[in-house]
């Protein structure tokens, strides 16, 4: 293989496909970025002036961030497959009136609010027979994210209709979803991508659930920071004629925003991966505009006067439904992240008919997530986040003593399941 990747052929392949991609670049993006650049510019971006080292804040807060990693083929034995899922939970003090600057909370503190040891393990398991799988999914949800299910279905209908007072399902069945109110009848009902339903699909669906829970285990505890942080976007795919999610992750991820705007908790979900295009381009004009490597940029939906950017017309879920997204960076080494908020707590606390208003909200939350930001070992990104994830990452060895204390669990309860180690394996593939 290593002399068909060195060969003039590769090259010639690989550096045709690179100029179709820099002429649809040429064509498309450069295009339309020249028909949204004056709005960004003047109503869209802004840049950060930060928080002074050495000045306290007004107030200290907590702020708290969320991760979680897995294995969706922890175990294989036939065709049963055992999840593995973590999660970690961080909480950080900012600590500037007390001489502890950005402290973390204690770990055993935070295990004994949340009612769960720290990082946080579960598993899943189902075989390879279709309705088996979608019932075993369906339990191993309700267990990782155990609420009633009606008040885990109504939260979406409430933002996206805009009726605080629709509290049951016959309230629900007044409305334009009324005919689909029976459908909505037990978390197995919600799978409605069941064909979709391959292994990775399956992992990723109840990952979000298992960090959903996490955060929501949060909320409701003694702590109550002004900012959580997950890492991810806010996004939510629905179905394209009956316009509402098609996954259990989606009911859930709304209940999980209203209990954070009750509770006075600003979810932020940020995003080192996207698909915003012409990322950096727009970074590049920001920067040169404002002379500063600490900005913001708001990417306006169809609902905005205006209406959506040129650059992302016609891709799905930019930004996310019910959400709001921005791109941001707070050092010019580090390529642009997004964030997305919850688009109901969006709307009362940043959006103004006047930009130059709705900049000033947004640089609040901004130069608190720049003042969060500034740890050497993660400059510009959340410390929060960043230790979130080095708490609950599976590296190899971690799966590999896993998977031994695997191997002796099976012997120890008597389990036919022959070698666990990849098919492959046995021939030295």
């Amino acid at each position: 293989m290593i002399e068909r990747i060195l060969s003039r052929n590769f090259r010639k392949t690989l550096r045709a496909i690179f100029r179709d991609i820099s002429t649809y670049q040429k064509r498309e993006e450069n295009e339309r970025l020249k028909l949204d650049e004056a709005r960004i510019m003047r109503d869209l971006s802004e840049s950060i002036i930060p928080h002074p080292t050495n000045q306290p804040l007004e107030e200290d807060y907590l702020v708290a961030a969320i991760d979680g990693s897995g294995s969706p083929d922890f175990v294989v034995i036939n065709d049963i497959r055992i999840h593995l899922f973590t999660s970690a939970t961080v909480v950080f003090h900012t600590g500037t009136r007390d001489g502890r600057l950005f402290h973390e909370i204690n770990p055993v503190e935070l295990s004994e609010a949340l009612g769960t040891g720290q990082p946080r393990i579960d598993f899943h398991w189902h075989t390879g027979v279709k309705e088996d799988t979608l019932t075993k999914v369906a339990e191993t949800i309700a267990h990782f994210y155990p609420v009633k299910f009606e008040d885990l279905i109504l939260p979406f209908f409430r933002d996206w209709l805009g009726q605080d007072d629709l509290n049951s399902f016959e309230n629900l069945g007044e409305t334009e979803y009324g005919p689909y109110v029976n459908e909505l009848s037990d978390l197995r009902s919600l799978l409605s991508r069941a064909p979709a339903l391959t292994n990775a699909a399956i992992h990723d669906e109840l990952r979000k659930v298992f960090e959903y829970d996490a955060a929501r285990r949060l909320i409701e505890s003694k702590f109550k920071p002004r900012y959580l942080l997950l890492d991810g976007s806010l996004s939510i795919f629905t179905h394209l004629m009956r316009k509402y999610p098609t996954m259990p992750s989606g009911f859930i991820l709304r209940h999980l925003l209203e209990l954070a705007r009750k509770k006075g908790v600003i979810v932020c979900a940020i995003s080192k991966n996207h698909t915003v295009p012409a990322a950096h381009q727009i970074a590049r004009a920001v920067r040169k505009k404002s002379g500063g490597s600490k900005w913001f940029c708001f990417l306006p939906s169809k609902r905005e006067p205006g209406g959506e950017l040129h650059i992302y017309e016609n891709r799905t879920y930019i930004p996310p439904i019910l959400a709001v997204s921005y791109l941001f960076s707070f050092s010019d080494e580090n390529r642009p992240s997004r964030v997305d908020f919850d688009r109901v707590w969006w709307e009362k606390h940043v959006l103004d008919t006047d930009s130059e208003t709705m900049k000033e909200k947004a640089k609040l939350v901004f130069r608190d997530l720049e003042f969060m930001s500034r740890d050497a070992r993660w400059y510009g990104y959340p410390v929060p986040l960043g230790v979130a994830h080095e708490r609950c990452v599976l590296r190899r060895d971690d799966l590999r003593m896993a998977r031994e204390i695997a191997r002796g669990l099976i012997r120890n309860v008597g389990l036919d399941s022959g070698k666990l180690d990849p098919l492959r394996e046995d021939y030295n593939m």
